[in-house]
């Protein structure tokens, strides 16, 4: 099984490619693919010695859902992982999405979490126990949000959200997919926020995928004292 990692870059955020690609060459096990999809960035300001690392530079400023589907067109991989370059990732992410959809094939698209809180934190990466991973069939969606936000639903919007079976807290609603849905289903190009929740919505609403949630990791917070 081929996996491709995306990342979603931004031009206000292109000084954080560096922490991201350092992020996926620690990976535990590589991905086969990794692509760069840099949004409303000229040529010239995302660029890579690694020739392993294909880079799409757009000069027109594409939203996050937009972004996500572009990258579904470019990947050439059997999984699509989509990361923010804002986002750190977990050194096992790949190693994990790689044996949920290898050992579990009726898992189609799963939507994944980690705590992480933006500020002077660094994050410390729990491991997991690859015998015992967790994954759970997504069967529910949720009702809209209330003014108290429910500390079990994937992203924060209203009337965006999906239910995590077991109720496990989510803060970030990553996903990763199969390639093939992307002939069927498309991220709402218009959104800037809760685009992986309607996608995950768009998938419970087809008859031909399924959707599955994992926890992912924990992380827990050092002080950075070189920031």
């Amino acid at each position: 099984m081929k996996i491709s990692f995306c990342v979603i870059c931004w031009r206000n955020d292109v000084k954080l490619l560096p922490k991201r690609i350092s992020d996926i060459y620690g990976q535990t096990v590589q991905p086969d693919e990794i692509l760069i999809v840099a949004s409303g960035v000229p040529d010239d300001v995302v660029q890579s010695d690694n020739p392993d690392i294909k880079i799409y530079p757009f000069r027109d400023r594409m939203l996050p859902g937009a972004a996500r589907n572009k990258g579904g067109e470019l990947a050439t991989g059997d999984v699509i992982v989509f990361c923010d370059v804002d986002d750190p990732i977990s050194p096992q992410k790949c190693e994990i999405i790689k044996e949920i959809f290898t050992t579990n094939t009726e898992v189609d698209a799963l939507v994944h979490s980690y705590s992480f809180m933006k500020g002077y934190e660094t994050p410390v990466w729990s491991t997991i126990d690859m015998e015992n991973i967790e994954v759970e069939k997504v069967t529910e969606k949720s009702p809209p949000r209330t003014p108290a936000v429910h500390p079990h639903k994937v992203d924060v919007l209203p009337n965006t959200n999906v239910l995590a079976p077991s109720g496990g807290r989510v803060h970030h609603g990553h996903i990763s997919c199969k390639r093939e849905i992307f002939n069927e289903l498309q991220y709402y190009e218009w959104m800037s926020l809760g685009e992986d929740g309607t996608f995950c919505r768009s998938i419970l609403d087809s008859p031909n995928y399924d959707l599955y949630y994992t926890p992912l990791v924990l992380i827990k917070y050092t002080i950075d004292q070189h920031r």
